[in-house]
């Protein structure tokens, strides 16, 4: 028993230091695989983005002539609208009361006009054979041109009836986008102060907007400065054109007023906020580089990776705006470096990796040969 627990001993004891001679060391990592940009200076826009809202650049107020209670809305707000469109409808009855008043006047005084004028005829034949005075004659005379003075006036007040009455019936002065109606059914309107709508037309919009003053420090801004406003949720633009610069800052809120004209288009409607990017200058030898291998960092800064002597390296970078996909980088690079493109989330400052090589064609790379 004694031998045999030897044997069982010793044979576990070889096996074990048999297992420890298999043991290897540590095992390295082959190199990160990865794609680089050449970092090239150029020159290129420099931008400062704002939000603005977009306005008509033709805008009529829609307001009443005549006063009175909203009776009816004939139009859907925000929808276009056709000059002459009747839009809202004001009580009528009691401009139609009135013209029927001004033409029972006008009837009158067309009546009292053939009374006084066949009074004169009379008077003129009779003065010719002393049959009445002259006092007589120069009263008849008097009254029949006290009666045309009657009917014109008379006729004056049934036109401006009629005017006041149309007038209930507010029509569209131009053609374009109805805005919202200020008013509601059985709201009493009042003569030229009630606004009632607004009438766009949008095919000349413009868009307004406010840049800082800090962002524009040292920049020449003129009307021929670009300006890109962008549709929403969308890296799609329409180019505007500026039109107004103000020469004064607005002292409480530290911002710059301006206004662009965009061209004809039915992309936007008025009242609405946009994404505005004004070109304020030019950067010179920055690099432009794609915006998924910048970096940023925990206290706010950024940085690329790049490879020198075989390793990723983590460079601090700083970033004007963006171009397109990629970030405008205007310093810590330098022309030449290689800016590592891909596996950003692998890499770590020191980490060794290598550049990838365009891989040959399958049929060489197999060693094969194109036989005739």
């Amino acid at each position: 028993m004694h031998v045999k627990s030897f044997i069982v001993l010793t044979l576990t004891a070889c096996a074990m230091l048999s297992g420890c001679g298999d043991k290897k060391g540590p095992v390295e990592r082959p190199p990160i695989e990865v794609t680089t940009l050449t970092a090239t200076p150029t020159d290129t826009i420099r931008w400062v983005d704002t939000y603005g809202q977009t306005e008509g650049a033709k805008e009529v107020e829609v307001r009443a002539q005549v006063s009175g209670v909203l009776r009816k809305l004939n139009f859907k707000e925000g929808e276009s609208v056709k000059a002459g469109q009747t839009l809202f409808e004001i009580e009528k009855e009691p401009y139609e009361a009135q013209l029927r008043q001004a033409h029972a006047q006008t009837l009158q005084a067309q009546a009292e006009l053939v009374k006084a004028r066949r009074d004169a005829k009379r008077a003129s034949e009779l003065i010719k054979v002393n049959a009445v005075s002259r006092q007589e004659y120069d009263d008849a005379q008097s009254a029949l041109s006290i009666a045309q003075s009657a009917l014109a006036l008379a006729q004056a007040q049934e036109q401006n009836a009629k005017i006041d009455l149309s007038h209930a019936m507010v029509p569209a002065p131009v053609d374009g986008i109805a805005g919202k109606s200020e008013v509601n059914v059985g709201s009493l309107i009042t003569e030229g102060s009630t606004l009632l709508t607004s009438i766009t037309q949008p095919d000349t919009l413009r868009v307004a907007f406010a840049v800082s003053d800090k962002s524009i420090m040292g920049a020449q801004l003129k009307k021929d400065n670009l300006v890109r406003v962008f549709l929403p949720d969308s890296k799609e633009f329409l180019p505007a054109k500026l039109d107004y610069i103000s020469r004064q800052v607005d002292a409480d809120r530290g911002t710059l007023r301006l206004r662009a004209v965009l061209p004809p288009n039915d992309k936007f409607l008025p009242g609405q906020y946009v994404e505005v990017r004004l070109m304020i200058g030019e950067y010179k030898d920055v690099f432009l580089v794609p915006q998924g291998v910048v970096r940023q960092k925990s206290d706010g800064t950024y940085s690329v990776y790049v490879i020198e002597e075989g390793v990723a390296r983590e460079k601090g970078v700083l970033l004007g705006n963006w171009e397109g996909t990629d970030w405008i980088v205007t310093k810590g690079l330098k022309p030449g470096d290689k800016v590592i493109t891909n596996q950003i989330l692998r890499l770590r400052d020191g980490i060794r990796v290598t550049e990838k090589t365009a891989q040959a064609p399958v049929a060489e790379a197999a060693g094969e040969t194109k036989t005739e």
